[in-house]
């Protein structure tokens, strides 16, 4: 497989009537075959925030390849649409939110294992966590232009929304990495 033709079935996913299960029609065809995926994009890193991350971005849907390395954890947030998250390899814990009136209200917790699916919806907010000593290494699929859209993070000890700020966000990540686990909210 090639980049080229990864991100051409994602495009043509991202302008189907419902993008969202598009992508992730896309997604279950292709974990049959992650080696394949690891090998198109082994020369993207995955670190680095989402502008050293992304492969692909259109307007309708942004792809990246994102590396939590062990030990590294989330501040809550948001990604301002729609998300698939398809792990690659390591394992990792993602506590899930809903936001209401821009107040975070703890809804669930899930673990991905190589192969595992995550579907988010705008609504979401979420923390996710590297577990084990592997880095956590997965395909990120969004319903737009995540560079571009509004996004929304939260401090983890405060639990205050703020507009998503790289520089703010870095610090809320070597906040969260400290603490015991994820906001209860």
């Amino acid at each position: 497989m090639k980049v080229h033709e990864l991100v051409a079935r994602f495009a043509k996913a991202g302008e189907a009537a419902n993008p969202m299960q598009a992508a992730r029609d896309e997604l279950e065809a292709l974990r049959g075959d992650l080696g394949a995926i690891e090998s198109a994009l082994a020369y993207v890193s995955g670190t680095g925030g989402n502008a050293r991350q992304v492969f692909y971005r259109s307007p309708n849907m942004t792809l990246l390849k994102v590396c939590f390395p062990a030990g590294r954890r989330t501040p809550p947030h948001d990604h301002g649409t729609w998300a698939q998250i398809l792990l690659l390899s390591g394992e990792e814990k993602n506590t899930l939110y809903r936001t209401e009136a821009g107040k975070l209200k703890r809804a669930s917790e899930t673990t991905l294992t190589r192969g595992a699916i995550l579907p988010m919806l705008k609504e979401t907010a979420h923390v996710a966590e590297c577990l084990g000593s592997v880095p956590a290494i997965g395909l990120h699929v969004y319903g737009g232009d995540i560079l571009d859209l509004p996004r929304r993070m939260w401090d983890p000890e405060t639990l205050q929304a703020h507009a998503l700020d790289w520089t703010l966000y870095e610090k809320f990540a070597q906040a969260a990495s400290k603490a015991a686990g994820a906001p209860a909210a």
